[in-house]
């Protein structure tokens, strides 16, 4: 095991989960259908758990969590106002939220693939997330 290791992979869940929470808060504010709102704020407080947990472990490990750039926070939500400036309806905002979980679940495949040295504990996390992005973009389909 390799406390690096660890912690690369530990922050690389915080940054997904941390851009996926504030992309949500960007993107609701725009949905007009209570359903798909719901749906996605069951989504948004997941993250916001793993947030807590993976912060709590990274500094169990003598770490802080860090942030995602700047840039990629401005670059998603300047996209997410050009998506729906013309069109907010629930299956466009159902689409970029499946588009949106999709780069998730790419992100933590890689995350995973390159968690050779680290614990199985943390491992594990990434692969819950990894789970639940994958439910999260099935259960998006039907808002398509």
């Amino acid at each position: 095991m390799s406390n690096k290791d660890d912690l690369d992979i530990l922050n690389s869940i915080y940054k997904n989960c941390k851009m996926a929470s504030e992309c949500i808060d960007g993107i609701t504010e725009k949905c007009r259908s209570e359903e798909l709102k719901d749906y996605i704020q069951k989504q948004r407080m997941h993250y916001d758990n793993s947030i807590e947990k993976v912060s709590k472990r990274i500094r169990e490990l003598g770490g802080e969590p860090v942030e995602p750039p700047k840039m990629d926070k401005m670059a998603a939500e300047m996209g997410i106002n050009m998506k729906t400036a013309v069109d907010s309806s629930c299956s466009n905002i159902a689409k970029i939220m499946y588009n949106g979980t999709n780069m998730g679940i790419v992100d933590m495949s890689e995350t995973i693939n390159r968690a050779k040295n680290a614990d199985e504990k943390t491992i594990s996390q990434a692969k819950q997330l990894l789970s639940a992005e994958e439910r999260y973009a099935q259960g998006l389909k039907g808002f398509l």
